[in-house]
């Protein structure tokens, strides 16, 4: 309990030195305003959706010459959506944005999709923001292109009664080899059973591929546009996850891809028959809550670091952060900038948002859960288990290009299908990625 304090603490101070600043303000407005109509759209599970459309009632009751029109779904689909909708010039005038898309959005063919929102100074309250998270993670060519709502950290919830039935040791860190010993474990008491819910290709290759090689060789993705590993590095990461679908540690992956994106709804999870999910900060409440009555028998257990790691992977990072569309009017900029204002610094959105976004960076807000007691304790202690575990290097932006995805999925499926072996998938891997990469490098 000590430990779950201390981390409450040293994000609040984090985020110290905040206000409230007075476009946040719970205040009606005069009905005789002009009336503006926008549409805010987001991506996540059903506890982020039911937070924001309450967060939008009470601000639409609060401004009556503002209506929100809601567009929400799950990830599955979400960027190649917000994509299409910024190049034809319709998109939502406000909209969750990821920090990994503000670079190539900023260089987006010399045509602005995103407003520059430092120009809403006086409706945005910049304070609540320390410099270095605008900086390292919304700035791009001197422009503030979204704006960070909230602190997430990568997390794993597990369901207790499965752990417990085979004697996982909640004390020790845990390694990528302890999937394939607990797996084993599992099987042995129900062949049914999963040690891990699993996920898509394209997700096991932006987290377990690229976390296996980074704590492997302690290097990022990329540098200067060439990837930076070997090819008997990336032979090993396929062989990992060869192994992985061998042993059963998760479903096939044709079951898995069916899940895409809305991961705590597969039946396995839904059923208590798989021990871990992966996850955020923010999908902890959306993953317990799918286990239904069995929700008693949810945990949260520490990040795997295989040992030896010369780097952590896994790493605290902005979450959640919005941007507003450029094709914008000026009106409907400024209502969404003081929307958007009310959303991340005000007490009362604070409290019905609650941990839909992660941790809130406003101190404003941390209070006021803190106050109401709806600082989850799972999700503290998730976040003293990201703290532990280390800033890492993470993923940067450029394995999260489409193009790049979809390579990293298609050699991992036919990994996970015996198409392919893991020396010829890391061929394979090494001459497309370095292509696409080099396809992507602005300075030829």
């Amino acid at each position: 309990m000590k430990k779950s304090v201390l981390v409450l603490i040293v994000v609040l101070v984090l985020f110290a030195n905040q206000s409230v600043f007075s476009a946040g303000k719970s205040e009606v407005k005069d009905k005789k305003d002009d009336q503006v109509t926008l549409r805010f759209s987001w991506w996540g599970g059903d506890s982020r959706h039911e937070a924001y459309i309450a967060a939008v009632q009470r601000y639409m009751e609060m401004n009556p010459n503002v209506k929100i029109i809601v567009e929400y779904s799950g990830w599955d689909g979400y960027r190649e959506k917000l994509y299409t909708q910024l190049a034809g010039g319709n998109a939502p005038q406000i909209f969750q944005n990821h920090y990994s898309w503000l670079l190539e959005q900023s260089e987006w063919a010399g045509k602005e999709v995103v407003k520059d929102l430092s120009q809403y100074k006086d409706y945005l309250d910049f304070s609540i923001y320390p410099e270095s998270l605008l900086k390292d993670n919304v700035i791009f060519n001197n422009k503030i292109l979204a704006l960070p709502s909230s602190i997430n950290a990568d997390a794993i919830v597990a369901n207790k009664a499965l752990l417990d039935s085979i004697g996982f040791d909640y004390d020790k860190p845990m390694t990528f080899d302890d999937f394939f010993k607990y797996s084993k474990k599992l099987k042995e008491i129900s062949p049914d059973s999963y040690f891990e819910n699993g996920m898509a290709a394209v997700d096991i290759h932006m987290y377990w591929f690229l976390a296996y090689l980074v704590q492997k060789t302690g290097k990022p993705f990329e540098t200067d546009y060439t990837l930076n590993y070997t090819e008997d590095e990336v032979t090993e990461a396929f062989a990992f996850i060869k192994r992985y679908f061998d042993e059963g540690v998760v479903e096939p992956l044709g079951t898995l891809e069916l899940y895409t994106g809305n991961y705590a709804q597969n039946p396995k999870w839904v059923n208590g028959k798989s021990a871990i999910l992966y996850g955020m900060l923010s999908t902890i409440e959306n993953y317990v809550n799918a286990l239904g009555d069995n929700q008693k028998n949810a945990t949260v257990i520490p990040l795997p670091v295989m040992t030896g790691a010369k780097d952590p992977f896994f790493q605290t990072k902005v979450g959640q952060v919005f941007s507003i569309a450029a094709t914008a009017t000026d009106q409907e900029a400024i209502e969404a900038a003081k929307f958007l204002n009310w959303f991340n610094t005000d007490k009362e959105a604070g409290t019905l948002l609650k941990l839909s976004r992660g941790i809130p960076v406003s101190q404003v807000q941390n209070s006021a859960l803190s106050e109401a007691g709806l600082l989850n304790p799972l999700v503290v202690k998730a976040m003293n288990y990201a703290t532990q575990t280390g800033q890492g290097i993470g993923q940067g932006s450029l394995i999260r290009n489409n193009e790049i995805s979809r390579i990293g999925a298609d050699l991992i499926s036919m990994i996970a299908f015996n198409k392919t072996t893991p020396r010829e998938a890391a061929k394979e891997y090494i001459k497309l990625i370095n292509k696409k990469l080099q396809e992507l490098n602005p300075v030829k």
